[in-house]
């Protein structure tokens, strides 16, 4: 657990992350995400050899939902294709819970700017109140699903409404984590101290 986690912990339970977001996977995500490669997808989710999180009977998972603007360009929304395929994986298998996907449990309320270009506070502040809930999540346990996690912010927004709507356990799992930059890369990068 990173410093900042320690001091103010994430909204989710437990994260799970497949891969560091690095050569050459970055680039395999990026052609998956924008130019339809959907075969990584398949392949990333059957490498799973067990469910990695507490046994629970039943979960829903909610894919981080796309401004409309964005899904009606790009034609799916990445996340749920990886939903589906969890969904499809660990059905009828030993010691998974029955996976239900929830495409439409959250909304994306208002447009947000795109992340990639945003520093951690910028992202956080981005997307607060950028979500809702669709419906009551009274004692479910919820599995936020995306492709990469890089502040964590979108997927902390998310897990706060879900919890405000009731969600008894909200954990996450991404495809690939871009590490945190330490303190003397950023110097490096920067040419000076940063905090």
């Amino acid at each position: 657990m990173c410093g900042r986690c320690l001091k103010k912990p994430p909204r989710w339970q437990y994260l799970h992350a497949r891969w560091r977001y690095d050569f050459p996977l970055d680039h395999a995500l990026l052609a998956a995400k924008y130019h339809h490669q959907f075969a990584l997808y398949r392949w990333a989710v059957a490498t799973l050899t067990a469910w990695p999180f507490a046994a629970t009977e039943r979960v829903t998972l909610v894919p981080v939902p796309l401004a409309p603007d964005r899904l009606a360009e790009r034609g799916y929304n990445q996340a749920t294709l990886i939903a589906q395929e969890l969904a499809h994986r660990f059905r009828g298998a030993d010691g998974a819970p029955a996976l239900s996907v929830d495409a439409n449990a959250a909304l994306r309320i208002r447009e947000t700017a795109v992340q990639q270009r945003l520093n951690w506070v910028e992202r956080r502040r981005n997307v607060r109140g950028a979500f809702a809930a669709t419906r009551s999540f009274t004692g479910e346990a919820v599995v936020l699903i995306d492709d990469v996690l890089t502040t964590g912010a979108t997927l902390n927004e998310l897990a706060r409404v879900l919890t405000a709507a009731g969600a008894a356990q909200v954990d996450a799992l991404v495809l690939a984590r871009v590490l945190p930059i330490r303190r003397r890369e950023r110097s490096n990068a920067f040419g000076r101290a940063v905090s």
